[in-house]
Order: structure tokens, then C-alpha cells, then sequence
């Protein structure tokens, strides 16, 4: 990963971004953390689209995005890599646990019961 800039991903929100950046700006910029996450919710409705797509229930979050849908030119990458969902829900967690946001874990409920 290369943080928050360079042409690494084109730019692309990658999946990476929950279990190995996440962690450092939980720790030391939780409003960056926070961000990152609100990107999560906003495109809850999009990975649950995509759920449905594949038969699935729930949602299923892409592997590579930048609108919320899949753009990984990697046909297996992009189809099968549900563990997507899981790394999210832990990010989650681990925001709540080290800044208490309590109300921020209220708005991304919806985003943990649809990753379970």
C-alpha cells in the first residue's frame, strides 16, 4: 500500500485499506480512520447490490473500487474474495474499541449486520 496517495491502485480503494492501513490511522488520526470508514457506509447499498448479483445475502464488498463497484480486471480477485466483508466488520470493531465512538458505531450497524 502506499498510504493515502500515490498511483499504486490508480486511485482504486483497495481491500488492504481495513487491515493494514486502518490499524496505524485508528491510532493516530481517528478522524482520517473515521473517513475512511464513512466510505464503507456510503457504499453499503452498492455491495449489497453487488450480493445479490452473485446470489449471495447480505453484502459483498468489492476487492477494488472507486465507485463502489467492482473494478478489479481480475475476474477471480473480484468474485472471490469474500473475505472482504470480514476485514471490514473487524475495522470497525477495532475503531470502536480504541476511540468509544459510540454514535459513529450506531451509523455503521447497518454495515456490520450485512457483512455477518
Amino acid at each position: 500500500s502506499e498510504g493515502l496517495t500515490g498511483e499504486g491502485y490508480e486511485g482504486h480503494y483497495f481491500w488492504d485499506t481495513e487491515m493494514y492501513l486502518l490499524p496505524f490511522f485508528i491510532h493516530t488520526q481517528p478522524e482520517l480512520a473515521k473517513q475512511l470508514l464513512t466510505y464503507r457506509i456510503h457504499i453499503l447499498p452498492a455491495a449489497q447490490a453487488r450480493a445479490a448479483e452473485l446470489d449471495f445475502k447480505g453484502a459483498l464488498y468489492p476487492w477494488r473500487t472507486i465507485s463502489g463497484q467492482e473494478t478489479s480486471a481480475y475476474f477471480p480477485a473480484g468474485t472471490g474474495q469474500v473475505h472482504i466483508n470480514a476485514d471490514i466488520a473487524h475495522a470497525f470493531r477495532l475503531y470502536h474499541k480504541v476511540t468509544g465512538d459510540d454514535a459513529f458505531m450506531e451509523r455503521a450497524k447497518s454495515v456490520i449486520y450485512e457483512t455477518a
